[in-house]
């Protein structure tokens, strides 16, 4: 009987000699480096000393205790319609995942698919410029034997839905600027200009890295003239040829998805709901701290939440945490009967959920793919030791 335990590591080392001999376009996949738990651990104390440092400064130019009684004078029925509306979000985010991975014909990954989407949130949030989400997913991805150029695909091509779900709610607040933009002045209007610039700008790059050759050959030959430089190009030089491939299939598997228009649509409108109840968390938080809204001020307060959001996407904390928090103070304090104290308290509550909650709940999502890739990998071996006769 083999003890699986300790057989793993060489199991899985002869699978990986079996597949890529069947299959070379797995070879980049198997070479991925897995997931550094010392560097996360690091990333995650970052985040803390950032967050502490955060809110000691934001928190320091009010007084503290009439935060914490707006805190705990929260109305706990429309604080829990806020956490309602996150758990909405939380369910409805993997979805747009799970639809396109269905056009790449991965039907039996649906469950794979739904738990590598929500990691994205902690990823996302341990990293600067909330960009480690993408390349984990696709690592997790390679793990489930998806090769990493549809893994690739796959991840590029939700990301451009997210894109533009969050760009047209970003479009929308631009509209309503004069609802609750007034605290920005003539020295802080590029602040506003920078973050719209960048959010476009990601649109655009992701939809032309996802579709088109010219950016592929573009990219091709900056690295060929890096290669002229003798001590990079040694390195580099064997890479090129690489890459072009990679770049090539993962290209020919995003045009692949894009060519199922309403599969595409599906995703974007499933971005867009999403985001739609993450937006509204911040409308019931402040009913919650007594602030009378009335229902037809909902959608401005969504729109005044993606416009707090847009807004910060180019500060390189993560989570943009630091710009988020003082965007946040800056566009509520605008409405009326928001002080603020209210708004300090409000803004505390709204990171506390949607920042901190949702990582701690996608760090579980990552934990239970783990387990489930464990437990699907000793399936195996124990069926290939004990082969059942089926018939």
């Amino acid at each position: 009987m083999l003890d699986y335990e300790t057989d793993d590591k060489s199991v899985e080392k002869a699978e990986i000699k079996t597949d890529i001999k069947n299959n070379p376009d797995k070879n980049d996949s198997k070479n991925k480096k897995p997931i550094n738990k010392k560097k996360i651990i690091s990333e995650i104390l970052v985040v803390l000393l950032i967050s502490a440092v955060t809110f000691t400064i934001l928190l320091s130019f009010q007084d503290l205790d009439d935060v914490w009684q707006e805190m705990q004078t929260a109305n706990l029925s429309d604080l829990g319609i806020a956490i309602a509306c996150l758990f909405l979000y939380m369910v409805i985010w993997p979805l747009s995942l799970c639809l396109i991975s269905r056009a790449m014909h991965l039907r039996k990954h649906f469950l794979d698919a739904y738990l590598i989407g929500f990691t994205e949130h902690f990823f996302n949030g341990i990293t600067p410029f909330s960009t480690g989400g993408q390349p984990i997913q696709v690592y997790l991805f390679t793990r489930r034997k998806i090769t990493a150029a549809d893994s690739t695909g796959l991840i590029l091509t939700n990301f451009v839905a997210y894109m533009v779900a969050t760009n047209a709610f970003a479009v929308a607040a631009l509209f309503f600027y004069s609802h609750f933009a007034s605290n920005f002045n003539s020295s802080t209007i590029w602040i506003v200009g920078l973050g719209f610039a960048l959010n476009f700008f990601t649109l655009v790059f992701m939809i032309l890295m996802a579709t088109c050759k010219f950016i592929r050959n573009l990219l091709e030959r900056f690295l060929l003239s890096l290669c002229k430089i003798k001590f990079i190009g040694k390195y580099l030089t064997k890479l090129v040829p690489v890459f072009d491939t990679y770049c090539t299939n993962a290209q020919t598997a995003s045009k692949e998805i894009f060519s199922h228009f309403w599969t595409f649509l599906g995703a974007v409108l499933l971005r867009g709901i999403s985001l739609a109840f993450y937006y509204a968390i911040p409308f019931f938080i402040l009913r919650s701290l007594d602030v009378d809204l009335a229902w037809n001020v909902l959608p401005i307060i969504m729109l005044a939440t993606a416009f707090a959001i847009t807004t910060m996407v180019w500060v390189p904390t993560p989570g943009g945490t630091g710009g988020i928090e003082i965007a946040f103070t800056m566009i509520f304090t605008t409405f009326a009967g928001v002080t603020s104290s209210i708004a300090s308290a409000g803004m505390v509550i709204w990171r506390g959920i949607t920042y901190y909650l949702l990582m701690l709940i996608s760090a579980i999502s990552y934990i239970l793919f783990e387990i489930k890739v464990k437990h699907d990998r000793k399936k195996e071996l124990q069926n290939e030791a004990c082969p059942i006769d089926r018939q």
